[in-house]
């Protein structure tokens, strides 16, 4: 009798990730995992330490603050994927699942793919720059077959 792949479709969107499989003969998918980002709430001002550093110019007297390089959600969102990522990469590595679907928004999907190491990398069997986070569970199952249909 031949061996079903064991199939994990992933849901993030940089704050938020949800991992589903589907058993053989049993109709729609199984939660095997949800996550929440600890910080996917919090306000910028509760993400920053304190104001922003001030500088002064050499050629003038007015001080100037110096904003920070990058936004504190998007590092918290790019955090949250790589760790994805790595607990994908853990997963793959223990052989939790053969094939990978992943579904998240354009950027979270790109960083997902990055983080993804050599061996999980191989298994994706399809991507798509979508969020289903909020997807129900129940409507899971067209999704899926109406990838299968688009993509043969």
């Amino acid at each position: 009798m031949p061996r079903h792949p064991k199939i994990w479709v992933v849901m993030a969107d940089g704050g938020h990730a949800k991992i589903a499989t589907h058993a053989e003969g049993v109709p729609g998918y199984g939660l095997v995992a949800e996550f929440d980002s600890a910080d996917a709430h919090h306000l910028t001002r509760d993400l920053v330490s304190d104001r922003p550093g001030r500088v002064q110019e050499s050629a003038y007297s007015g001080h100037h603050a110096v904003e920070p390089h990058s936004d504190p959600h998007e590092t918290r969102k790019r955090d949250f994927m790589r760790w994805l990522a790595a607990h994908l990469n853990e997963r793959s590595a223990a052989k939790d699942f053969d094939q990978l679907i992943l579904f998240a928004p354009p950027k979270r999907l790109h960083e997902l793919r990055e983080a993804l190491d050599a061996g999980a990398a191989k298994k994706i069997k399809h991507a798509s720059a979508e969020d289903l986070t909020k997807l129900p569970f129940a409507e899971l199952s067209q999704h899926i077959a109406k990838l299968r249909y688009e993509h043969g």
